[in-house]
Formats: structure tokens, C-alpha cells, sequence
């Protein structure tokens, strides 16, 4: 019953694609269908491998947005996961990673913080799209799926805001983010595992070297005895020098976590 409804409500009002609105079955395409093989085509990895996803990357982005959104064979950091334009001579870390020696182990993130990505991350936080946080939510998350740490994840958490910021903006991007993506892969959402014990500046307001100072002790561990000995996957909208990363790295690790994973829709540094 609950199939029809949907498909009477798909044939009723056309789905529209997460960016640009323009109705997915008219949109380079008038066969959905068509258009939905289309978009399996441009993924990495086969949809077939993670079926339970499948349902997430259908009917939510036409092929010309899809397309831009997606990598195709590019060169990225092992570590921080930013798109490179050429291969790091350090091996799998890039000079910005060398230099920093980050806490957590790798990093995931959908692109660089540029072109469409920036746009699209601009207006999930600037106009508060919950559509499109879960959608890019779901991206994300079919790349988390793909990594080759993905089986290693205990439980997923997002970079904790201090109460006055939530309660001026009442819209947590990263939480959002977060628990979508633990929906979409079946792995245990906790966001009271860390607190941000003090208020702190805008990071990106900030010139680089003062982030780090601007986010040290500032956040906190609830209960460190629950995440003893777990692999914590931790999700933000977009890291840029991965300060604030590092230091929530750093106090879940000395509080028993085991080791710490990052996930992100768009990496922001400037690396070649």
C-alpha cells in the first residue's frame, strides 16, 4: 500500500533535482529510467555492492548536477580527502597533512570547497535546506560506504555547537548531516557523545594559524566510559584546516576511543 501511494505521488508531483529544481524527468532526459542508469553509471563504485543505498541516489539529483558532484577518477589525500591536482610526493598524505601531523586516521569528503559544492553548502546553511542536507547527507554517505574503513565504524557523532549558536540559529547542519548518514548505513547515532564547553569565534573568519588556538579546550567528552574502545566517525559540513577536527580528534582519543574517522561534505584548504 504504501509503494502505490508513493508511486501515485512520484507520477503526481515530479521529483525535482536537489540543485537546481528542475524536474528530474525532463532534466537531459524525458525517461527517468534512462536517466536514473545513468547516474549508476557515474558513480565510482557499482550501486550493486550496496544495494541498501540504492533507494538514496534515486530521483534526487538530475544527471547535470550529478555529474559535477561526483568524482571521476581524481587524485585525493589519503588522510584529509581533499582533491588534488596532482599526486603528493609524500605518498598517501598531502603537504598541508605533512605539515600537521593530524589525530584522526583518515577523512572522508564528497569534493574541494569550490564551484557547485561551495554553492550548494552556502545555501544548506546560509537558508537552512534540510532537503538538501539530506540529500548531500546521502552522498556523503554512499562515500563513507566505498571507503575501505566504512566495516571498522562503531558510531557516528557531529561537531557539537555551543548552546547560544543553536539557539540563534535553531538549524544544525552537521547534526542533520550526521544522523542522515547514520540512517543510510545502519550504524548508531549518538550527538551528546561531545559538548562545546566554551563559545568560540567563527573559524572562518579566523586566519589560519590562530584556529588552532581559537578551538583548544574547547570541547568536551559526555561519558567517556560508553565510547571506550570504539572507532567514532565524526561529521562536519566542510573542514578547512581541520583544526577543529584535530582537537575533537584529540580529546576522544584521550578519553578511550580508539580511532577517529572524519567525514565531510566539502574539504576547504588550498592544496596542490
Amino acid at each position: 500500500m504504501l509503494e502505490i501511494a508513493s508511486k501515485m505521488r512520484t507520477l503526481c508531483f515530479p521529483p525535482r533535482c536537489a540543485n537546481c529544481q528542475v524536474e528530474i524527468c525532463q532534466a537531459g532526459t524525458n525517461q527517468p529510467e534512462i536517466q536514473q542508469h545513468q547516474l549508476r553509471e557515474n558513480l565510482a563504485e557499482p550501486l550493486h555492492r550496496h544495494d541498501r543505498l540504492a533507494s538514496l541516489l534515486d530521483s534526487h539529483w538530475c544527471c547535470h548536477c550529478f555529474s559535477k558532484l561526483v568524482r571521476h577518477q581524481c587524485i585525493t589525500c589519503w588522510t584529509c580527502g581533499a582533491q588534488l591536482s596532482q599526486q603528493s610526493p609524500l605518498g598517501k598524505r598531502c603537504a598541508h597533512c605533512f605539515k600537521n601531523n593530524f589525530r584522526f586516521t583518515r577523512a572522508i569528503s564528497l569534493g574541494n570547497y569550490q564551484d557547485q559544492l561551495q554553492k550548494l553548502v552556502i545555501r544548506m546553511k546560509n537558508q537552512h535546506d534540510e532537503p538538501l542536507t539530506i540529500q548531500l547527507g546521502n552522498l556523503l554517505a554512499n562515500q563513507l560506504v566505498d571507503s575501505d574503513f566504512f566495516d571498522n565504524i562503531d558510531l557516528i557523532t557531529a561537531v557539537p555547537t555551543h548552546w547560544w549558536r543553536r539557539f540563534k540559529r535553531g538549524f544544525q547542519a552537521a547534526e542533520m548531516l550526521a544522523e542522515t548518514i547514520a540512517r543510510a548505513v545502519n550504524r548508531p547515532f549518538d550527538p551528546a557523545i561531545l559538548k562545546c564547553q566554551r563559545s568560540t569565534k567563527k573559524q572562518g573568519l579566523l586566519a589560519s594559524t590562530s584556529r588552532q588556538k581559537n578551538v583548544q579546550n574547547a570541547f568536551g567528552v559526555n561519558r567517556p566510559v560508553l565510547i571506550q574502545g570504539k572507532n567514532v566517525l565524526l561529521i562536519d559540513d566542510v573542514m578547512t584546516t581541520g583544526a577543529t577536527a584535530n582537537e575533537i580528534s584529540r580529546i576522544l582519543l584521550r578519553s578511550g576511543v580508539e580511532k577517529v574517522y572524519v567525514g565531510v561534505i566539502a574539504r576547504g584548504a588550498r592544496v596542490s
